[in-house]
């Protein structure tokens, strides 16, 4: 007799291996087909959209697009300890900037949604008698087949919430486009309020709101593989690391007169050792910074689902009137919204997080080498010690017999 029972898969050694689940494999490939949709989408808005010119919103200059990343002296080392540092703080720039992207702006919103907004909003004057001529002669229309016909389906229904949700895009486009937009950026900010309710632990500067937050993180994490590298770099130390990037050369002109050590290093005259700076700054951020760039990367992909998922919403939910449509907008509408906005989540909540390890990460760092520093050559001379010692000790005896 045949049952009905859901079977558990069996693999290659004839154990079973738990339970089929499709629907979740189903929700798997449907959101990550969506995302990649939404990226292809995104790489021709990059490519074909037009130039945006002036300033973005939210993109008041902060203290890291104030350094200036200049390294004198001359030779051929000196130049490739000054290309080295550069390429760092571009690194290190580029790092925080796409972060800062997906902070304050849609990239899809921004690229491509406010355009075709503005523009359906100056193309609606124009037509305005035959739109509403045109709108109310339908809904008319649809609702005399729902009160006459009576049909036995919701169809005129959902077609009547349809007319009215395009009716609202149309006349509202510039609004419609805002509020979509707007929980694709709410999320980033609640991974930085997250942030910043852990400040008072051990971060008092993390404690004063979201804007706060990202500001001191991105000072950390720029202090740590840009500023402190290139202090090291002028000075022999660490002096202008901390120093407002206004002040920086009023300062380094100052000690270079008081301090000739500080002179001889701003000067070039330890190119070998600018080097090993510059390429140990370069080989440390590195890792940190392509994972930022991932993490951003698919921060900008979740962002823009969400975004045309939210729009697709003044379709998928008269559509959910229909008893028949309801699983179906479930699986593609409503799952894949979730799934975008917790991905966006997470790949804020853990950008923010990368940065914030990576700068305690390197200050640790510091602090040990500089703890280790006295002690490296004590260390060493006993290691060599105990390894001529442990070479001149007699091996066991091969043989069966005494000695």
């Amino acid at each position: 007799m045949r049952t009905t029972a859901a079977r558990s898969t069996v693999g290659s050694s004839g154990a079973p291996t738990g339970p089929a689940t499709p629907g979740r494999a189903l929700f798997r490939t449907v959101l990550a087909r969506e995302l990649a949709a939404t990226f292809l989408l995104l790489g021709v808005a990059l490519a074909a959209g037009p130039a945006r010119t002036g300033a973005t919103p939210g993109s008041a200059p902060w203290g890291y697009q104030r350094e200036a990343v200049d390294v004198a002296g001359r030779g051929p080392i000196n130049a490739y300890a000054r290309a080295t540092i550069r390429a760092t703080a571009w690194l290190a720039r580029a790092s925080i900037e796409r972060q800062r992207d997906v902070d304050r702006l849609n990239l899809l919103q921004y690229l491509a949604g406010d355009p075709a907004a503005r523009a359906v909003g100056a193309w609606r004057p124009g037509h305005r008698l035959a739109l509403e001529g045109g709108t109310a002669a339908a809904l008319l229309a649809l609702v005399a087949c729902g009160v006459l016909l009576r049909p036995a389906t919701r169809s005129w229904a959902v077609a009547i919430l349809l007319l009215l949700a395009m009716t609202l895009l149309v006349t509202k486009p510039e609004t419609s486009m805002r509020l979509a937009g707007a929980p694709s950026t709410a999320i980033p900010a609640g991974a930085a309020r997250v942030v910043a309710s852990l400040g008072p632990a051990g971060e008092p500067a993390l404690a004063r709101g979201p804007d706060a937050a990202r500001q001191a993180l991105t000072a950390r994490y720029w202090s740590a593989f840009v500023a402190s590298p290139l202090s090291r770099m002028q000075t022999g130390g660490g002096m202008l690391a901390d120093a407002a990037p206004g002040d920086k050369p009023g300062v380094l002109a100052d000690v270079r007169r008081h301090l000739p050590g500080v002179d001889a290093w701003a000067s070039g005259r330890h190119a070998l050792g600018r080097a090993v700076v510059a390429t140990a700054a370069m080989v440390y951020l590195l890792p940190f910074a392509l994972v930022l760039g991932v993490l951003a990367m698919v921060a900008a992909c979740a962002q823009a689902l969400c975004l045309l998922l939210v729009l697709g919403g003044l379709v998928a939910l008269p559509l959910a009137v229909d008893p028949r449509l309801r699983a179906a907008v479930a699986r593609w509408w409503l799952a894949p919204l979730a799934g975008a906005a917790l991905l966006l989540g997470l790949a804020s909540l853990l950008s923010l997080s990368v940065m914030w390890g990576a700068a305690a990460l390197h200050a640790a760092d510091e602090a040990v080498g500089v703890l280790l520093t006295g002690s490296a050559v004590p260390a060493v001379a006993v290691a060599l010690l105990a390894w001529r010692l442990r070479r001149g000790q007699p091996g066991p005896a091969r043989g069966g017999g005494a000695p």
